[in-house]
């Protein structure tokens, strides 16, 4: 089979390097999730002498489902966000994918990832679609390890319930988070209607819309049970970032197919090799595909 090469690319802050996140779901879960609410099926009642069911996680979002669920309810544009900066709904001048021009840490964030930060508040400057992933990638990260802080049982949840939490600290901060007791120890014991019924009656749900609306139904049932439920896909295609010393970042293509036919079995062999470029450091994954 003929040898294919992929190259990733993932610019760093500076020489911190992000701690991984775990966003899948144990395949030991404790429960099902119910879609019959939705009008789907829902637990297969016992019958006399069956065998234990193994729990059904229903369609769950991939992790890159889930960084396009959170960025739908921040950008209108999803992870291609704002590159200009507009005033977001409660004064703040934004940028990318909610992305608070008014936060403390916001000049050294966006220094770090190359923008001027008096510019982009101006109007004067518009980020760069790497930029705007970047900025976006570390928010979704950081919310994700506030979840893990109150959440214990966060990686047997199914990925749909990861992302809703995520969203929620991702809009809400960390101090708003834990605000949500109720909801927070409903999660812990795995009592997803009286999580779904802490969100419903917060004051959050009544500012934020749609917002509360998804996430309250994804709480409660555990799964994409309808077509609605599912985040538009993530950008892909041809669009790609070329660096120097022939390095190209591009989409994943972990699914292509060779002949048109079925997902073809390969082996791979991952490398990180790193390259200063413009003043960040890239850490580029080589994946040697056989």
């Amino acid at each position: 089979m003929q040898k294919r090469r992929m190259l990733f690319a993932m610019l760093l802050f500076g020489a911190t390097v992000l701690a991984p996140v775990a966003l899948t779901p144990s395949p030991a879960l404790a429960y099902v999730v119910d879609c019959s609410a939705a009008g789907g099926p829902g637990p297969r009642p016992g019958l006399p002498g069956d065998e234990p069911e193994e729990p059904q996680q229903g369609q769950q979002m991939t992790p890159e489902e889930m960084r396009a669920f959170v960025a739908s309810h921040e950008s209108p544009n999803g992870l291609a966000g704002n590159p200009h900066v507009y005033i977001d709904t409660k004064g703040h001048p934004t940028v990318g994918v909610g992305f608070n021009l008014d936060r403390p840490d916001a000049r050294e964030l966006l220094t770090k990832v190359g923008a001027n930060y008096d510019a982009v508040r101006a109007g004067t400057q518009n980020l760069t679609p790497h930029q705007i992933a970047t900025l976006f990638e570390a928010d979704f990260v950081a919310a994700a390890a506030t979840v893990q802080r109150y959440i214990y049982n966060f990686d047997t949840l199914t990925s749909s319930r990861q992302a809703v939490l995520i969203d929620m600290a991702f809009n809400l901060g960390p101090a708003g988070f834990r605000g949500f007791r109720n909801m927070i120890n409903a999660v812990n014991v795995g009592n997803w209607e009286a999580a779904a019924r802490a969100m419903s009656q917060s004051l959050w749900a009544t500012q934020v819309g749609i917002r509360a609306v998804q996430d309250i139904k994804l709480m409660r049932q555990g799964a994409m049970c309808q077509e609605g439920d599912a985040p538009a896909a993530p950008p892909s295609g041809g669009n790609h970032v070329n660096y120097p010393g022939n390095v190209w970042a591009l989409p994943d293509t972990s699914g292509a197919t060779v002949g048109g036919g079925s997902p073809t079995p390969i082996s791979c062999r991952i490398n990180h090799i790193e390259v200063y470029y413009e003043g960040h450091w890239i850490d580029i994954a080589v994946v040697d595909c056989y």
